[in-house]
Order: C-alpha cells, then sequence, then structure tokens
C-alpha cells in the first residue's frame, strides 16, 4: 500500500513544518511508487498474517498471543493499514480493541502469559499508543486511550526509582516490580512513552529523564557501544537499542552525542544481517530501526541488505522461518514485516 496518511503530519509535525514535511513526503513517495520484491513480501506477509486471527476476539494465534497481537497490528500499521482507511483496517481494529480488553481484564498489565513479562508489556502498551487517535469511532479512541492509561500506571510502578539501587536506577526489567533494569526491557518503555507524549497524553518528565539517565549510563566508552547494563556486553541488538531510545527522545543535537550514537553503529558496516546468537528478529527490529533513525547513510547502506536477508528466510505462503530465539508463525513473521515496512517511514518511530 502506497498512501500516507495526513493524519501523522497533523499529530507529530508542528505546524512551521508542516510545508517542509509534505514536500518530504512526496519525495519519498515518488521513491517507493512501483511495488519491488520488497512491498511484494510485504503483501505476502500480511495476507498470511490476517488469516491467523480470530476475527471474533481480535487476537492473533500463538501461546503469546497478547505480544503477537501487538506485533500484529503494528506491522499493519507499519505497512499503512488503519481502522476504517484499507484493506486489512478491521483487522488492526479488532486487534487493538483486543489489546484494550486485556487491560481492562488485568489492571493494564499485559505479561500474564506464558514467559512475557515486561517485554509483553511494553511491546503491547506501544501497539495501543500507535493506535490511538487512529481507530474509527470517539468511544473507542476513548476506550483505547484508558487502556493505555491504564498500562502506563503499571509502567510507572515497575521503573526502578531507588536511587541505592546504583545503575539499574531509572529502568524496567522482567517483572513488574522496581528491582533491576536492563536496556533490552528499557528501550520498550521509553519508546512507549514517547508515543504517549506525542499523543498529548500525560507523562511526569521525571519518569523520562530517569529513563534517559539509565540509557546514557549503558554507554561503555571503551568499547564506544551501548550495552545491555552499565559495563555488560555490547550486542548489535543493543548497540542499536541504545541508539533507538535516544534518537527517540531527541538526544542528537550535540556533535559528541551524534558521534557517539555513529560510534555505536560502526559494526554495521560489515555486518552480517542473518547473523545473530538468541533474537535474530528482535535484532533485526533494532538495527533497522536504528539504521532508518539515524540518517540517509545508513539508511541506504544497510537497509537494502537488511531487506535481502529477511526476504530470504520468507516461505511460499508468504510466513516467515523461525530463526533463532522465540517462535516462528505470527511472532517472526510480525517482526519482519514490522523490520521489512521500515522503508514506508509510516509509523513515527520510523522517522528521522
Amino acid at each position: 500500500m502506497k498512501f500516507r496518511s495526513l493524519i501523522f503530519c497533523a499529530l507529530f509535525v508542528g505546524e512551521a513544518q508542516a510545508d517542509l514535511a509534505v514536500e518530504a513526503d512526496l519525495a519519498h513517495l515518488a521513491r517507493i511508487a512501483e511495488p519491488d520484491e520488497v512491498d511484494r513480501g510485504i503483501a505476502r506477509g500480511l495476507a498470511w498474517m490476517v488469516e491467523q486471527q480470530d476475527m471474533e476476539t481480535g487476537r492473533f494465534a500463538g501461546q503469546l498471543g497478547n505480544t503477537n497481537t501487538a506485533l500484529a497490528t503494528m506491522a499493519l500499521m507499519a505497512a499503512g493499514h488503519l481502522p476504517g482507511r484499507s484493506e486489512y483496517g478491521e483487522h488492526v481494529r479488532k486487534g487493538i480493541l483486543f489489546l484494550a480488553g486485556v487491560a481492562e481484564a488485568e489492571d493494564g498489565y499485559f505479561g500474564n502469559e506464558g514467559n512475557g513479562r515486561m517485554y509483553a508489556h511494553g511491546i503491547c502498551s506501544l501497539a495501543l499508543s500507535e493506535a490511538y487517535g487512529m481507530m474509527p469511532t470517539d468511544a473507542e479512541n476513548r476506550r483505547v486511550k484508558e487502556a493505555l492509561l491504564a498500562a502506563n500506571r503499571v509502567t510507572f510502578g515497575a521503573q526502578v526509582t531507588d536511587e541505592s539501587k546504583g545503575n539499574h536506577f531509572g529502568g524496567w526489567r522482567y517483572q513488574p516490580r522496581p528491582n533491576d533494569a536492563d536496556l533490552s526491557v528499557t528501550v520498550w518503555f521509553i519508546l512507549t512513552l514517547r508515543s504517549t507524549q506525542n499523543a498529548q497524553l500525560p507523562v511526569p518528565e521525571e519518569v523520562m529523564t530517569r529513563a534517559m539517565d539509565y540509557v546514557r549510563r549503558t554507554w561503555h566508552e571503551e568499547r564506544q557501544s551501548y550495552s545491555y547494563q552499565p559495563g555488560n556486553n555490547q550486542s548489535p541488538s543493543m548497540r542499536t537499542a541504545g541508539v533507538v531510545a535516544m534518537l527517540a527522545m531527541g538526544d542528537n543535537e550535540e556533535p559528541a552525542l551524534r558521534a557517539r550514537h555513529e560510534a555505536s553503529m560502526e559494526f554495521l558496516n560489515d555486518f552480517d544481517p542473518l547473523s545473530g546468537r538468541n533474537y535474530f528478529y528482535y535484532q533485526s527490529y533494532y538495527v533497522a530501526t536504528a539504521a532508518n533513525m539515524i540518517g540517509e547513510a545508513q539508511r541506504e547502506s544497510f537497509l537494502p541488505r537488511m531487506e535481502r536477508a529477511l526476504l530470504s528466510l520468507q516461505n511460499e505462503d508468504g510466513s516467515f522461518k523461525k530463526h533463532r530465539g522465540h517462535d516462528g508463525g505470527v511472532y517472526a513473521t510480525a517482526f519482519a514485516l514490522l523490520t521489512l515496512s521500515i522503508r514506508y517511514q509510516y509509523l513515527p518511530i520510523y522517522q528521522e
């Protein structure tokens, strides 16, 4: 699908920049006007993925139904599908309302399934925040808003706010308890809360300040990269997740900060996109998102390699093979489609 809803401009671009944004969008649309192999791969993947949804409940298949539903609805939105506006709009609407129902039943927490925990909570919260304002009726938008606010209350309560926790201060981890933290979990909440702010819903400033301080502490000066925890390992996913978190918060103005982000991503110049020790699709999402967000050079040099690698894992039916970590099926396919759809830049997270 090749269109860009003007509502994104209204919500996420200031009036003074609107004309420039429209010009940039028109140029972007001209570049992607002709369908290519990636577009066709996305279309096949979406067609398979929506068949895995229970249209009575809105839930997508898999043990981690909350997580899969959130990933799938975001993949649909990333490919340009919105409720009431496109071929798969009803699938988005049903999926988001399923998540709203989970929030209502679970006091805002999405991690009470399998081993989802705070990963599930962050991913589901992000899906709600991206969908808020896009639902076809005021009543449904209010329901999404209340679900998101309930989810954020859980998020606020799970942040480490005790300074005696040292390097864990300001972050989040696996359980909804403020005991310790890592970047892998924390980045989902930074993205969600930034998206919440973009939707002009309340987020205490001290929550964001603590979170950004935590990400800054994961920077490893000697190795010139962001890490899983302060002083810990520097995997490709963590190198780039740190960049995504910082850029989402606009922390890129000073030359020294931009140099830091670029240093953390230098490995991409020689990186095999099919590599990855454990969580391949998670890793692919972050390395590609960071490459897109940091600017034209990495976007043009790395994303095509990432796209070719992902398409090599697509099955004939449109789904994506399990690679390393977690499941195949909806999980792998939704993450792959999210990553492939970065080229469209429909979701705010994919924009510079």
